[in-house]
């Protein structure tokens, strides 16, 4: 059925982890509901998404570009978890797994990807683009 295809749909995957990201979007999303005034907080320590493309893959729309300042993986270039939000002037984005800044947005024909495993949950630390 699907979790032959889409692994992660097998709930046998659900983590502690998954179930933090998930709950920490929960909660940003009620905040959303009375405005965007939290935003500028969470951005102080946001990671710097820059020369960015969105992508479409089966678990959602996501982004390519160059990252700075990752609480995890630093600087270089990355796959974003799914977004959820996105600010309507391009400033930042939410994502399944945290907020970026958005910097300069790159060209659709900059980085060639390669599909990232079907099975890979940790969404952000998924950097299959060859330098």
């Amino acid at each position: 059925m699907l979790t032959s295809v889409y692994p992660f749909l097998d709930p046998r995957h659900i983590t502690k982890a998954i179930s933090s990201r998930l709950q920490g979007l929960a909660e940003d999303c009620v905040r959303f509901e009375t405005g965007t005034a939290f935003v500028a907080a969470r951005l102080r320590t946001a990671p710097l998404l820059d020369m960015y493309v969105p992508v479409i893959s089966p678990l959602g729309l996501r982004l390519i570009g160059t990252v700075t300042d990752h609480p995890l993986l630093g600087a270089r270039t990355i796959v974003t978890s799914q977004v959820w939000v996105a600010d309507p002037d391009a400033r930042w984005v939410r994502t399944l797994s945290r907020f970026y800044r958005l910097g300069q947005r790159g060209n659709a024909g900059s980085y060639h990807v390669m599909a990232p495993p079907m099975d890979h949950l940790d969404e952000d630390a998924w950097t299959g683009i060859p330098h």
